[in-house]
């Protein structure tokens, strides 16, 4: 079993919903959250299906400082990307990615708030990914920091399909 690290993946723990083991810690959310922390029980988000649910690890203690705060773990990966806004339209090159947003690398300048039409175009993957609205969050030029705000469920589940094969892949690597 792989050593367990701050915000990411802990084998022993298995997704309710799914089954599967690519979970990873969360932040706290309400009074409840917190008061149930104090008896050991803190959240968890699935990888894969999104899920989020509370599991018990006694004796365990987290530094909530020291967590990741993103809510899906980022995976290293290499492919074309296009969006089209009111504001920009233009190509890029996606070198993060997980369930909930990506990097994207672009020579336009793209400014906070942005929101796009992104379609995804992983290697095998045709056609590409479309994510109905995206919204820049963050930007160190060239590389902007995109949240996916909404995707249609059919393009969610070949999200999740890609996602889980770099996840699964990274995994072997580590």
């Amino acid at each position: 079993m792989r050593p367990r690290s701050e915000g990411g993946f802990v084998k022993q723990i298995l997704c309710p919903k799914c089954g599967k083991d690519f979970v990873r810690r969360t932040l706290r959310k309400g009074a409840h959250e917190f008061l149930l922390s104090v008896l050991y029980v803190y959240p968890y988000r699935c990888q894969l299906c999104a899920h989020r649910f509370l599991w018990l690890e006694l004796g365990k203690r987290y530094n909530e400082s020291a967590i990741d705060k993103r809510q899906y773990e980022r995976v290293e990966t290499t492919f074309p990307a296009t969006f089209v806004g009111e504001k920009a339209s233009g190509a890029g090159t996606v070198t993060r990615l997980s369930l909930g947003g990506c990097a994207l690398e672009s020579p336009l300048k793209l400014m906070e708030g942005m929101m796009f039409n992104l379609r995804l175009q992983p290697p095998g993957i045709n056609p590409a990914i479309n994510v109905e609205t995206a919204i820049v969050r963050s930007v160190r030029p060239p590389i902007v920091g995109l949240e996916f705000l909404r995707i249609h469920s059919n393009e969610q589940f070949r999200l999740i399909q890609f996602v889980a094969g770099l996840l699964t892949a990274h995994r072997k690597v580590e």
